[in-house]
């Protein structure tokens, strides 16, 4: 393996660099979003107790729940009595926060899966130019292993240049899909919870 890592030349060195960045990237994202999970029965829970006007209660539940979601509920519920417009303001400022360290690094992934692939090749192309040189020098005495030697050689650089960008770029859309997905669960159920609190004002439920 050693060997192949050096016959391949100088812009293995690059590649190994982007290859380790991205196993680093994976994993301290991979924790990050651990328990990012919509949790429907805890939401629903809490809906029923808004419902009901047991407010202290759904923010209990609320507290329990470690995910970005129930981030929202919590300072929802913390805010209910305030305009609605001056809570959807405080929401969205608090999701995009939320978002945002979600999709910390993940450009990194996408940068590694599109530039990995480049460096690859131009390692490839420079090592052909460098085998078809070699083979010019020998003019007429031409040595196909030579040749196909110098040509295999280059290929390596592409071969991991590939194997690096390719689990890169399928990571960051991954990611990426994940990120879209909580930004959906947030906006809708917030945008339920709000409703419904709107609607108990108006009814004249306090809440416990």
């Amino acid at each position: 393996m050693l060997d192949l890592f050096y016959k391949g030349g100088p812009l293995m060195y690059p590649l190994l660099l982007g290859s380790a960045l991205m196993i680093a990237v994976i994993i301290e994202r991979a924790f990050h979003f651990i328990g990012t999970g919509e949790r429907a029965k805890a939401f629903s829970a809490v809906m029923e107790l808004v419902r009901a006007g047991s407010y202290g209660k759904a923010g209990e539940i609320a507290e329990r729940e470690c995910s970005p979601l129930f981030l929202l509920v919590q300072e929802a519920l913390e805010m209910r009595g305030r305009p609605k417009e001056q809570m959807e303001n405080r929401l969205s400022l608090l999701g995009d926060g939320i978002l945002r360290r979600l999709s910390k690094n993940l450009h990194l992934l996408e940068l590694t899966g599109k530039i990995a692939p480049m460096i690859g090749l131009l390692g490839t192309v420079l090592g052909m130019v460098e085998a078809f040189q070699k083979v010019s020098f020998m003019k007429n005495i031409v040595n196909p292993s030579l040749l196909a030697s110098g040509i295999w050689e280059a290929l390596i650089t592409t071969v991991s240049g590939l194997f690096v960008g390719i689990p890169a770029l399928i990571a960051y859309h991954l990611y990426k899909n994940r990120v879209s997905a909580v930004a959906f669960s947030m906006k809708h159920h917030c945008e339920e919870l709000l409703s419904m609190m709107e609607s108990d004002s108006v009814t004249g439920k306090t809440g416990d």
